[in-house]
């Protein structure tokens, strides 16, 4: 006589004989299966994203990528309309550079030296074509430039590093803060627990004190203690 096995069923638990023609039966009646089946073909439709439960790291005052690389197109940006400055006070970085030259020959042959020369290069906008200003004893030309490639590379990678520093400087200074804040709440809540026992300790010892004086006036007027 062949020996009987037994499983659980998949959806309801409840235990029931494998046939030899289904060995790997994994039901114990068509209604569990249909269930079975209905219950697959809902999460099919409606998928549920498995996440990972476990805690993670806080990312809190931690550089965010996308927003350094925001903060940065905007300074690369500013830089692009700016001119270079060299006054002492008024120091800034640009992609433009003006010239003013005295006379206009001395003005064509400066242009020439720079663009064919130095590698600077002419721009199309309005604002950075040459411009006249006419005085009563000579006439001065002032030309604007796009520096040299090279020169914009070097200013655009100290851009970028100069606005990564100040970035992470600044998320440095709020983290500190947002410590010291932390820090100073957790004392306060400690120095308040401790006023608080300070005070019950004192309120049970001076109840314990009365009611050691109360017993001793009771005695000494007969009365029970």
């Amino acid at each position: 006589m062949a020996r009987v096995t037994y499983q659980p069923c998949a959806v309801c638990t409840t235990k029931f004989p494998v046939r030899p023609q289904a060995p790997h039966a994994k039901f114990c009646s068509t209604k569990c299966r249909m269930q079975h089946h209905r219950q697959e073909k809902k999460l099919q439709q409606n998928p549920i994203e498995v996440t990972n439960t476990m805690s993670k790291p806080s990312q809190l005052f931690q550089p965010d990528p996308q927003h350094l690389k925001r903060l940065q197109d905007v300074e690369v940006a500013f830089y692009r309309d700016r001119i270079r400055c060299d006054i002492q006070g008024r120091e800034q970085l640009g992609i433009m550079e003006e010239f003013e030259v005295q006379g206009l020959q001395q003005a064509l042959d400066k242009y020439a030296e720079l663009t064919l020369v130095q590698g600077y290069r002419p721009t199309g906008k309005v604002a950075h074509l040459p411009k006249l200003v006419a005085t009563p004893t000579v006439d001065f030309i002032i030309l604007s430039l796009q520096r040299p490639d090279a020169d914009v590379g070097k200013d655009i990678a100290l851009i970028l590093a100069q606005v990564e520093a100040d970035y992470l400087a600044h998320l440095e200074a709020e983290k500190a803060a947002a410590v010291a804040k932390e820090v100073e709440s957790l004392l306060a809540n400690e120095r308040r627990k401790k006023l608080q026992a300070e005070q019950d300790a004192k309120a049970a010892q001076e109840a314990e004190e009365y009611a050691r004086v109360e017993a001793e006036v009771l005695a000494a007027l007969g009365g029970k203690p």
